[in-house]
Parts: C-alpha cells; structure tokens; sequence
C-alpha cells in the first residue's frame, strides 16, 4: 500500500503517485488505501504523467509565514491526463497578469523545494 510519506518521496523525484480503484477506475491524489468514490480496498499505486490542464486558479497574496517572501504567487487546480486534480504552485507565469493565466491551460508538473519544504509545482507546457 502506498503511503503519504511514498507520495512525498515521489514528488522529490519529479513523479506524482496516487492510488487508482480497480473497481471503479477512481485515480486518488495523494494516494488513499480506500476509494474514495466506491469505498473499495481494492487499489494499486499509479504513478502519472504529471501533466493537465488549469482547471481554476488564484493568486496568494497573503502566504502563511514561511511563504510571505513569495507572495505574490499562483496556485492552480490542475485536473491530470489521467484523472484526479492536484493543487500547487504555478511557476513561469507573472501573478501580477493573472488575465495572462487561461483555464484549460496545458502544464506539467516540476518538483520545487523552497524553505526546505517539497512543493508541488506546475509550469506552462
């Protein structure tokens, strides 16, 4: 069974895993032992691609403590090729042009660390 510590583990090496139901083909990001649509136990880790589309977005301009030196900043929805959203960090985009930012947008993920911390980051492909 995959574990939250195997998601984070991932991402340092630039793959987002989760779980995929094999009952009803549900694909939980960050992973989970039970699906969360039809309650089976019967899931298997996937490692996707990485790659979606913005599916919503908002610019942070007041960040909790440990980000305030990177306000302002986007984070984006991005619901992924093969199922399942995951939020993150949109980087290569100016936050100060949000109008610039489009919904359906294509981006991939790119592993980023900052203040020590793993973030889940996206850029415009």
């Amino acid at each position: 069974m995959i574990t939250i510590q195997d998601y984070i583990n991932g991402l340092k090496k630039g793959k987002i895993l989760g779980s995929k139901c094999k009952k009803c083909g549900n694909l939980m990001i960050p992973p989970k032992p039970v699906c969360s649509k039809c309650g089976s136990f019967d899931v298997e880790e996937v490692e996707t691609t990485g790659k979606g589309v913005i599916r919503s977005f908002t610019v942070i301009y007041v960040a909790p403590e440990k980000f305030e030196d990177k306000a302002p900043y986007v984070v984006v929805l991005v619901s992924l090729n093969e199922g399942g959203a995951v939020m993150g960090r949109l980087i290569g985009v100016d936050p100060t042009k949000p109008e610039d930012i489009k919904i359906g947008a294509k981006v991939k993920f790119k592993p980023l660390i900052e203040n020590g911390e793993q973030i889940v980051a996206f850029e415009p492909v």
